[in-house]
């Protein structure tokens, strides 16, 4: 499977290589929509009950025994990828136009072939039942993420964050490597399966923190969260939405599985209490520095902190329904979370490319500078103000489902009298969050697109193409479709 998977790469690169200059966004979205759509048809036959057995199986002298599969969890990924692979690189073809006289034909094709590679990369780690070709998926996304990063990499801003993301991605990955050694010493195999056998036999909490620290670095989970804000901004916009959109809920997907496996009642107990705790703390932290940030870019990306904040509220809340046999609270709080998880990715994706239309049309970011853009990109404003108002999860956009899914389960631990502190924590602290984003975006929206230009540059600005438009309204058909149905 890791010879294939090289040659595969191999492959992509020399298509996306030969490529006229012109021609290299086409070949790329060519090679990101047939994942796509195969990703799609497998996940919807897997949520339907249709699809069932392995995707692939492999034997190595090196490594073993190593498959990969589909359940429901990873069919929902699975979507969530395709989705935000396909707006990405469609997005791509209107922002990078004016690089093309810049940048060098080898330059742009490093970009699309590591854009392609990281597509594929999530699809294998939400794939890969665990273990080697896991651990193997998750350092491709990794490097691909930090080559894409690197794209304007004569800044030296640039250049810092991409090392900073690269150093702290690595030390999340050592953890990971830890995990699943620990896991294969003692059971014999590092698929995520085997998780149960080992939490029953051995002292849980010590390889469920490894694992946690080592998925939480991916998400941004605090105080692992530094390399967020500064990753996303330096990246192009289409990548900023790819990451913050996708790649940071490979680290949820993984806290899931793990999670999932817990067996013994005291020890979930405990884990939700954690995920909670964490879940608050990044959270409020993530929307307390989103509010206090004067760039567009810098802001929705400590807005990704928080959001996955919310999500792991939502997963520690489930933790301690299920632990205590509140099978409501328990319900609420995983699809809460899981739904949150994929609607954030809509929002932000949407988001971010509203963000790369004003730099690329205004050649700022900054709020100081911006303002009264609704006149010169009436499209652009009004894709940013739905996705603006659905990141403030006010009806009927799609993150008012799932953070009032969220609050009704904690509502229902409060009224039952199951761990009643910690759901009224919880409660408390996504109301502050809540109240603290409407702050947030009602002053970015109103700064940039309401009120009178500030400088020559945003005066003269004019809309985008349609090809980042037809980009932006692909999640935006997933926000109303999930807000409205």
């Amino acid at each position: 499977m890791f010879l294939y998977s090289l040659l595969a790469l191999a492959l992509v690169a020399a298509a996306v290589f030969a490529t006229p200059l012109r021609g290299k966004v086409w070949t790329t979205l060519a090679i990101v929509a047939a994942g796509a759509l195969w990703g799609t048809v497998k996940a919807l036959g897997t949520l339907a009950g249709t699809h069932t057995g392995p995707l692939w199986t492999t034997d190595t002298l090196l490594f073993g025994s190593d498959s990969g599969s589909m359940d429901g969890l990873s069919a929902l990924f699975v979507l969530l990828i395709a989705v935000g692979g396909v707006a990405a690189t469609l997005y791509s073809r209107g922002y990078l136009e004016h690089y093309l006289r810049r940048k060098s034909p080898a330059h742009i094709s490093l970009h699309y072939t590591a854009l392609a590679v990281m597509f594929y990369a999530m699809l294998g780690v939400v794939t890969s039942d665990g273990g080697f070709s896991f651990l193997f998926f998750w350092e491709l996304m990794t490097v691909a993420s930090f080559i894409l990063i690197l794209f304007d990499a004569e800044r030296r801003e640039v250049r810092r964050a991409a090392l900073s993301y690269l150093i702290m991605m690595h030390v999340g990955f050592a953890l990971l490597l830890v995990g699943f050694v620990q896991l294969y010493a003692v059971c014999g195999s590092a698929d995520f399966a085997l998780l149960g056998e080992y939490f029953r036999t051995q002292p849980a909490m010590p390889l469920f923190l490894v694992f946690l620290l080592g998925f939480g670095m991916k998400t941004g989970m605090f105080p692992m969260h530094v390399w967020l804000p500064e990753a996303h901004p330096a990246a192009p916009s289409h990548v900023s939405a790819l990451m913050s959109g996708v790649m940071i809920k490979t680290g949820i997907y993984g806290i899931l599985r793990v999670v999932s496996h817990i067996a013994d009642m005291q020890m979930l107990h405990t884990a939700g209490l954690i995920l909670l705790a964490a879940g608050i703390v990044t959270g409020v932290w993530g929307v307390i520095l989103a509010a206090a940030q004067n760039d567009v870019k810098r802001l929705l990306a400590y807005s990704s902190i928080e959001n996955i904040g919310i999500v792991l509220i939502g997963i520690g809340i489930a933790a301690l329904g299920k632990s205590s046999g509140n099978q409501m609270v328990a319900i609420c709080g995983v699809t809460g979370a899981l739904l949150h998880t994929f609607n954030h990715s809509l929002f932000k994706s949407l988001l971010f490319f509203g963000a790369g239309n004003i730099l690329s049309k205004t050649h700022t970011t900054s709020l100081d500078a911006l303002g009264g853009l609704a006149r010169h990109m009436p499209m652009t404003a009004l894709l940013f103000l739905a996705g603006t108002t659905a990141i403030c999860a006010l009806p009927p956009l799609n993150g008012f489902v799932s953070e009032f899914l969220i609050y009704l389960g904690m509502l229902d631990g409060i009224a039952s009298g199951s761990d009643t502190l910690a759901s009224a924590a919880g409660l408390a602290a996504l109301a502050f969050i809540g109240g603290v984003v409407v702050l947030a975006f009602t002053k970015l929206y109103g700064t940039v697109f309401l009120g009178a230009p500030r400088t020559h540059e945003v005066a003269e600005a004019s809309e985008v193409d349609n090809f980042r438009i037809a980009a932006m309204a692909l999640p935006l058909a997933g926000i109303l479709f999930i807000g409205l149905f």
